[in-house]
């Protein structure tokens, strides 16, 4: 019997939310589609236009060679109103190309986005998630933050750092859980590296006493870090929204399930 279960549903809410996050890219390919759009209908309504008048002319001629006085009315387009009805299509042509890229790279790209239903997907507890540092400031900065701030719901109150207690907390009630196999040796495991990771680590390490963590390592890519495997008693992952791999999050814990060690659960930043 597999040990975890397949899920494939997508979360509508977190597809929304990821492809809101990248409003930037929605913002510039509507822009551009709109100047192709609206650059291609003026010059296009300019070309119909010359023509039109060609067809006038010679309509005049023979109007007066053969004396028709009855002649097909030739109606001129505007080229500026033509550029802007189609610029104002291109803008929606361009938004919904846009977030169809992001939602196939949302569903094909196998990365960790979606933790509401982590537990069934990876087969392990969600020990904490905690927010993302906040690096150096973008422009429109605080359309980011709203966005953010949406997506979090009532978890936008919380601090980063009380996130990052509440976390710890969790991952040490996970350790001393089960009294009767006493966990006094932990790896710190994950599919990513970044300073995040490791300043989680560190607080680990610093708030629970009596426990022996090791270095953040990642067993997956290094077989030196698989070997020493054994020598713990319990692993905890540490994963990264949007850039761990599910697929590798699962092998590491069929890696750590054969050797019997102990999962203890997974903490997502």
């Amino acid at each position: 019997m597999d040990r975890y279960q397949e899920v494939y549903e997508i979360n509508l809410i977190y597809l929304i939310f990821y492809c809101l996050k990248r409003w930037r890219w929605i913002v510039v390919g509507m822009v551009f589609m709109a100047v192709v759009s609206g650059v291609y209908k003026y010059q296009s309504t300019i070309t119909d236009n010359q023509l039109k008048k060609e067809k006038q002319l010679q309509q005049v001629v023979t109007e007066q060679i053969e004396g028709e006085t009855e002649s097909e009315r030739i109606v001129f387009e505007d080229p500026v109103s033509s550029a802007g009805v189609f610029s104002i299509l291109g803008m929606v042509g361009g938004i919904c190309i846009v977030c169809v890229v992001f939602c196939m790279s949302y569903i094909m790209g196998g990365k960790l986005q979606d933790v509401s239903n982590f537990q069934n997907k990876m087969g392990m507890p969600l020990l904490g998630v905690v927010r993302k540092r906040e690096t150096k400031k973008k422009l429109f900065s605080f359309v980011d933050q709203w966005i953010g701030r949406l997506e979090e719901g009532p978890c936008a109150k919380i601090p980063r750092n009380e996130q990052m207690k509440i976390a710890v907390a969790n991952a040490q009630n996970a350790i001393y859980k089960n009294p009767e196999k006493i966990v006094k040796r932990v790896m710190l495991t994950g599919t990513v590296e970044s300073n995040d990771v490791i300043e989680i680590c560190e607080e680990l390490t610093k708030e629970i006493e009596n426990v022996t963590f090791s270095p953040y390592r990642r067993i997956v890519f290094h077989a030196a870090a698989l070997k020493k495997l054994k020598y713990y008693e319990g692993i905890l992952f540490i994963e990264k929204r949007g850039e761990s791999y599910e697929k590798l999050i699962k092998q590491e814990m069929e890696l750590a399930l054969d050797r019997e060690v102990r999962v203890l659960g997974a903490i997502v930043c």
